[in-house]
């Protein structure tokens, strides 16, 4: 059986750090090696995708079906290739994650594969390949999200989502609300604040996070408990515009002690 292990320390937060690198579908942004990463089947412990490389020297792509499961306790990731393609017989994947103080964290995978007797590698040839492209891997990852991370700290992504509600389900929508962010979820989507405001019948909702609105609702409506949450409120709130995207457009900002 080969084996390998590499870790590297990222220069952010544990909670970021998790996030950004567990959400298979950036993937190819995050990673050089991937051209696209596809969501077969999602729930909130498991996700079932197909990775595809890019070509190689020799203009040749490989594709694979995976199977992770995330421990957000203890900030670890278990994943498994189907061996119907390639020359796995068998690839375990293990990532976990630890904080080394408030803004360090670091990011430690461990590899376990067999290879198919028809597999036209060895497993030493296989093993010093991995453990190459591995460290590049992590390099590049660790730069990518220094800079997020970095960029996020800065200049946070602000948004509004305006419409109106009904009148006395107040508590209803906070209960909504209170039971996304006890959840996972928000830490998964870069939620660093939420406030909701209503007067009248009109319903604001701000949010501040490291992924903006557009990019949530793209790419994360199919989550079960997003899903879920939203189908709540909709019973209680309703876009004041429903033709037009449902987050309003910034115009102005001022902040106090920042020059233009």
């Amino acid at each position: 059986m080969g084996y390998i292990r590499n870790a590297v320390l990222i220069h952010a937060p544990l909670e970021d750090v998790f996030r950004l690198t567990n959400n298979v579908r950036t993937w190819p942004e995050l990673f050089t090696e991937y051209a696209s990463s596809e969501v077969i089947e999602e729930d909130e412990k498991r996700v079932l995708f197909r990775l595809t490389t890019k070509p190689d020297e020799v203009g040749m792509q490989w594709s694979w079906l995976a199977t992770r499961w995330t421990d957000a306790e203890r900030k670890s990731t278990r994943s498994e290739r189907d061996p119907a393609s390639g020359p796995f017989a068998q690839m375990v994947i293990h990532w976990w994650y630890d904080s080394i103080g408030a803004n360090d964290t670091v990011m430690t995978w461990e590899q376990e594969f067999t290879l198919k007797p028809t597999a036209p590698f060895t497993e030493d040839l296989v093993t010093d390949h991995l453990n190459s492209q591995t460290k590049i891997q992590q390099q590049v990852i660790k730069e990518r999200i220094e800079q997020i991370c970095g960029s996020c700290e800065q200049v946070p992504y602000r948004g509004i989502i305006v419409g109106k509600y009904e009148p006395g389900s107040e508590e209803k929508i906070a209960e909504a609300f209170a039971r996304s962010d006890a959840h996972e979820l928000p830490r998964k989507l870069g939620v660093k604040s939420r406030h909701v405001w209503v007067q009248g019948e009109v319903y604001v909702h701000f949010i501040e996070g490291q992924t903006s609105l557009p990019t949530v609702l793209g790419e994360y409506a199919q989550e079960p408990l997003f899903k879920e949450v939203k189908a709540e409120l909709d019973q209680y709130v309703s876009l004041i515009y429903p033709d037009l995207p449902p987050h309003a457009k910034q115009i102005y900002e001022w902040r106090a002690g920042v020059s233009a």
